[in-house]
């Protein structure tokens, strides 16, 4: 049997218009004289009009199908067999078919599910009785016939119909979930994204403002370095406003404004280093091969930003401000930045360190962009005061890549490798 969830009451109020429809209804059926329409039974009283005291019993019976539906089958099949044994009215046999049909319409699981047995067991047993009683086969058939048509018609129909309301039910449930599963969906979109901002306004800005916070401080602090700290602050915010205009352009809700969005090139690469020489730091830049080919965008995109947070660690930890950069591209973009001191200070919080306090998590955004591309990012002392030539991660140092921290190189001498695989050449860029 299907033993399926009860559904919610959806309409648990009790009904007058019905009840009082089908007591008309009878009243008017008593009045032509539609009574004893069971043969063979004992005689009751001469007027007709008894039969309204079973009928009106049966309508207020009827007034609470919907609240306790097999409660009032039970009573109504009491009084339709009581009046019945004295010959009984259709007004009765019409109240007592929508009981029926109520029970399989709004009764609970699972005693709804019996009600079928108990259907076949009354056409059985009326069959039957009615066999041994006159042993007529024929009208033994045609009151077994009677009693399904009357009663197992009825209860089809409310079983029917509660499958229909099952079904309505489930569909009604599946559109709610797939609703709240694409709020979930919208809801992950937007933390990616919002993660996704996180670390380009992190990338874009955190680098600029620490190492204008460090100028100003010194420019404050000696009158001879003052006018060279102004240059600085000046380029290095023109440079942190034109990482914010490109931003805003790839966020602004014009079509025609990201239709073209900026492409990360080798040229941006230089353009890097060319911005941190801007900044008083000592590069020297290693390319291989010279020029370097073309590169997918998100390939430029990670390199950029990844070359863009060391040396702006470098120009915060530094105490010689002067790094080794590296780049190469043979089968895979390999960017190397060595420096002297260029380690990331453990505490985000130490006085007189404007701004030095983002480079965890600095690292931690390096990571993310380069291993979302496949590749693998080591950030650790280096073996030698030279740039590195490892093979894998961890092959140019002891590396800081994924919560390891054994420093067995040169504490002095801080390395950032990252290897980025390139697409063959049969792949599109």
């Amino acid at each position: 049997m299907n033993q399926t969830a009860d559904l919610p009451r959806r309409d648990v109020d009790l009904d007058v218009r019905g009840p009082l429809l089908m007591a008309v209804v009878g009243l008017l059926l008593l009045q032509i004289d539609l009574v004893d329409i069971w043969g063979d039974s004992l005689p009751g009283p001469d007027n007709r009009w008894w039969h309204a005291v079973p009928l009106l019993a049966l309508c207020a019976l009827m007034a609470w199908r919907r609240r306790r539906p097999m409660t009032c089958l039970a009573l109504g099949l009491v009084v339709f067999v009581a009046e019945a044994a004295f010959g009984g009215s259709v007004g009765s046999l019409l109240v007592t078919i929508e009981l029926v049909y109520a029970a399989g319409l709004h009764g609970r699981r699972p005693v709804v599910d019996y009600l079928e047995w108990v259907v076949a067991g009354a056409v059985l047993l009326s069959g039957g009785v009615t066999l041994a009683a006159t042993r007529d086969l024929r009208l033994a058939v045609l009151t077994a016939l009677t009693v399904f048509a009357v009663f197992g018609t009825s209860y089809w129909w409310g079983a029917s119909s509660r499958k229909q309301l099952d079904l309505v039910e489930a569909e009604r449930r599946r559109a709610a979930d797939e609703a709240r599963l694409a709020e979930l969906r919208e809801a992950d979109a937007r933390r990616s994204e919002r993660e996704q901002m996180a670390r380009d306004l992190h990338d874009a800005l955190s680098g600029s403002l620490s190492a204008i916070a460090i100028h100003a401080e010194a420019g404050l602090q000696s009158e001879a370095v003052r006018d060279e700290a102004l240059r600085v602050v000046r380029a290095t915010s023109r440079q942190a406003m034109g990482e914010l205009q490109t931003m805003l352009t790839v966020l602004r809700p014009d079509p025609a404004a990201t239709s073209s969005p900026l492409l990360r090139g080798p040229q941006d690469l230089a353009g890097v280093v060319e911005q941190a020489r801007a900044r008083g730091l000592e590069i020297r830049l290693e390319v291989s091969p010279d020029p370097l080919p073309p590169l997918p965008a998100a390939v430029g995109q990670a390199a950029h930003r990844v070359l863009q947070e060391s040396l702006h660690n470098v120009g915060r930890h530094s105490p010689s401000r002067s790094a080794v950069v590296g780049i190469r591209a043979h089968g895979d973009l390999e960017l190397e930045v060595v420096s002297v001191g260029g380690a990331p200070a453990p505490s985000s919080s130490s006085a007189g360190s404007a701004g030095s306090g983002s480079s965890g998590l600095g690292l931690h955004t390096m990571r993310e962009r380069v291993t979302a591309l496949g590749g693998w990012l080591d950030a650790g002392p280096s073996p030698s005061p030279a740039a590195g030539r490892g093979d894998g991660p961890g092959g140019g140092a002891d590396s800081v890549s994924g919560g390891g921290t054994e420093q067995c190189g040169d504490p002095e001498v801080w390395q950032v490798r990252a290897v980025i695989p390139l697409p063959s050449a049969g792949e599109a860029i």
